[in-house]
């Protein structure tokens, strides 16, 4: 399962919740988050915090390479224990950020898809960019280089594009955070229900 959605959108917190609930139910999970703690993760939180200082399809690479080290010592192996992974944040993450920036979504979407195992269930928490930023603001002060406006309204919108009601769930994150946790473990419960227990894909 993977969470995603604009900086703000409280997708860390929903992870922690999310995990919390299922473990209570009896159910093993895992949680994730990326950029991990690898050399590319690192660097992607400097260019975070620091300002952008290089190329969009570098910024793809870095995830990607990151993302290939996530996959193989956290994903996978938590998988084949029978765990419900909960990604805080995926590889629609790249397709959507990078691809405001001009990289082409198709050939963001195939090089992950070729390393990474698609998710059962991807729920986007979605809110107002200007919502995002007065909780950004509000939490650390300031926004970074990923928070400008503009630019994370070309990251909703193409978040929003994505959504089929399926296996890509629009959620509204504008509530509290207790009603955004019950409406997101009810659809994490339908899914895993429908798969006949913990699915072999997260």
């Amino acid at each position: 399962m993977a969470l995603e959605g604009i900086d703000g959108c409280g997708k860390s917190t929903q992870a922690r919740l999310l995990k919390e609930a299922l473990v209570k139910r009896g159910l093993a999970a895992a949680t994730f988050r990326e950029p991990g703690d690898t050399e590319y993760g690192r660097e992607l939180r400097r260019i975070f915090v620091e300002g952008r200082d290089t190329t969009p399809r570098e910024e793809m690479r870095l995830f990607l390479e990151d993302r290939r080290i996530d996959v193989h010592t956290n994903i996978l192996p938590a998988l084949a224990d029978g765990k419900i992974v909960i990604m805080d944040r995926y590889y629609l993450s790249s397709v959507v950020y990078q691809g405001a920036l001009g990289v082409d979504p198709g050939e963001i979407l195939t090089a992950n898809e070729a390393i990474a195992p698609r998710p059962e269930l991807t729920l986007l928490l979605d809110i107002p960019v200007d919502v995002a930023r007065r909780r950004i603001r509000a939490a650390r002060g300031v926004t970074n280089t990923f928070e400008e406006h503009d630019y994370l309204d070309e990251v909703r919108a193409a978040y929003l594009s994505y959504c089929d009601a399926k296996k890509i769930v629009r959620v509204d994150a504008t509530k509290l955070p207790g009603p955004v946790h019950r409406e997101l473990l009810r659809l994490v419960l339908e899914r895993v229900r429908s798969l006949g227990g913990v699915s072999g894909n997260g």
